[in-house]
């Protein structure tokens, strides 16, 4: 009986100090106050309705803090480690909105071993008031081994924005040096090469990266030709003397002639027109391997998705601005949410495009995107423009057949036609079977039946002669100078389609350029 007393106060007196405990410790968090960061998007003139600022918190899990002292009027929005000073100790910089300010700005603190504390030495105002637009990252684009600040957004007038920073000691002071400053109509983007093992061992220097500018042509004769819309290529590469990125070389890229009406109608000055005129399914018609890669714009959903063989990548349309000659446009995976992707695109025909695809800074960037190319739109009434005057499907009949006449295919095939029987030779192997020449609608088109079980060749596709455009001189001086649209019946660029019983709808599959051979 004593036994089972003693048993009976030792667990009550444990009882009773795991209550005060729990009591002491509700008392104490009741009363201290836990400030946590907060996400804020920067207020644009469009977005702002009066001083509230909309906010939402930050989840535990994605809980970012600042170590540098931020003001009581500085949200913070995101943060940055690196070794900034090149100390090899981890320095900070955040990303903060202002109270009163639609813009962001950017904090630099720099780890002081002495106070085991952030200094904060600097702040730098961006001019960028669309937060998913803007993103910064550290990377040595000198190839010193030191780390640059390199931050790039877009301006509320839809101009893209591009900084470079590196920071120096100046004997007791901290000096913040701009070594790349650049502002475009178009893409901005650093071209990152690969490095040396030697580089990645600390042993040598890395070759710099050097800085690609994509504008508009904004010269008198741009302007005065009305031929098209050129765009302008500038490199910029660092230089060691003058301490900051300098232009090395300017290519100019002339773009294909549009139809003034159609230009107007889609470049009307709202983001609405130009994005629903991009609402569909476009293919990429420069193609080089064998199956098509696709992009799908939704603008209604805002969502494009990227298609390639049996893979799809879906982002989310996040971001929009008009530029002079397209538009620009913003995505972010939906699966990763940190992978960003910039779209440039720059309206080349009336229903083509071409598109320039680029990633967050911080992803390594190679010079040929296989995402990159002409475009067209998955609709064959749209795809190849109205027909005024149908061609009349004899006159393609006659050149296939036209007497010992061998076509080339871009892959170097051999193609010769014969009757109602075609033969395709590739390497050491011979493909045949039968075809027919017909108009469908005002479209001419050929279909093919192969002997082949697994042929490459699709059922149907459309005939289409290649014109260009020649410039002819006046005869008199007063006069000004024609353009004349003359057709190449020596090359036949044949369209993958779907037949239905009055018109013809574009198809999955790769065009075909055949050329004839002399």
């Amino acid at each position: 009986m004593k036994k089972n007393s003693t048993v009976i106060i030792v667990f009550s007196c444990i009882a009773i100090i795991l209550a005060c405990l729990l009591t002491v410790r509700l008392v104490f968090f009741r009363n201290t106050g836990e400030v946590r960061p907060k996400i804020v998007n920067p207020i644009t003139d469009k977005d702002s309705s009066g001083d509230q600022i909309n906010t939402e918190s930050v989840d535990e899990s994605a809980m970012q803090t600042s170590f540098i002292p931020l003001l009581p009027t500085e949200t913070l929005m995101s943060t940055l480690t690196m070794d900034f000073d090149g100390d090899n100790l981890d320095d900070q910089v955040v990303a903060v909105h202002k109270a009163g300010s639609p813009y962001l700005f950017l904090i630099v603190g720099l780890y002081n071993s002495e106070t085991n504390a952030y200094d904060r030495v600097a702040e730098i105002s961006t001019e960028i008031s669309k937060g998913k637009t803007f993103s910064y990252n550290a990377l040595d684009v000198i190839g010193n081994h030191r780390n640059a600040l390199v931050y790039q957004g877009m301006k509320s007038d839809g101009t893209s924005v591009m900084r470079i920073y590196l920071c120096r000691h100046r004997r007791d002071s901290v000096e913040l040096q701009t070594i790349g400053d650049f502002e475009s109509d178009g893409t901005i983007f650093i071209l990152q090469t690969d490095r040396s093992e030697a580089y990645a061992l600390s042993q040598t220097k890395g070759e710099s990266f050097s800085v690609w500018v994509y504008s508009s042509d904004k010269s008198e004769d741009s302007k005065s030709k009305m031929t098209g819309i050129n765009q302008l290529q500038t490199e910029y590469v660092w230089n060691q003397d003058e301490q900051k990125y300098v232009q090395s070389r300017q290519l100019k890229v002339n773009g294909s002639r549009i139809a003034a009406k159609e230009l107007a109608r889609i470049q009307n000055g709202t983001v609405d027109t130009f994005a629903q005129f991009l609402n569909g399914l476009w293919y990429k018609t420069t193609n080089t391997e064998s199956t098509p890669r696709y992009i799908y714009f939704d603008y209604f959903d805002k969502e494009i998705i990227f298609l390639f063989d049996d893979t799809e990548g879906v982002y989310s349309w996040e971001d929009s601005n008009l530029r002079r000659s397209g538009i620009y446009l913003t995505v972010i995976n939906t699966v990763i949410s940190s992978m960003k992707r910039r779209f440039d695109i720059m309206l080349s025909g009336v229903n083509e495009v071409y598109i320039h695809v680029h990633d967050d800074v911080g992803m390594v960037i190679k010079e040929s995107n296989q995402w990159d190319g002409t475009y067209k739109k998955m609709s064959f009434q749209s795809t190849f423009g109205e027909v005024k005057v149908p061609m009349i499907s004899d006159d393609y009949q006659k050149e296939l057949l036209a007497e010992n006449s061998v076509w080339k295919d871009e892959d170097d095939n051999k193609w010769t036609f014969k009757d109602n029987i075609f033969k395709l030779k590739k390497n050491d192997i011979e493909e045949s079977g039968i075809f027919i020449i017909d108009s469908v609608g005002n479209y001419p088109i050929i279909q093919f039946r192969s002997d082949f079980e697994n042929s490459s060749i699709k059922t149907a596709y459309a005939m289409k002669f290649q014109s260009h455009e020649v410039t002819i001189p006046p005869k008199r001086r007063r006069d000004k100078p024609t353009v004349k649209t003359v057709i190449d019946k020596d090359v036949i660029m044949l369209t993958p389609v779907r037949i239905s019983p009055d018109t013809c709808y574009a198809a999955e599959g790769r065009m075909i350029t055949l050329r004839l051979e002399k």
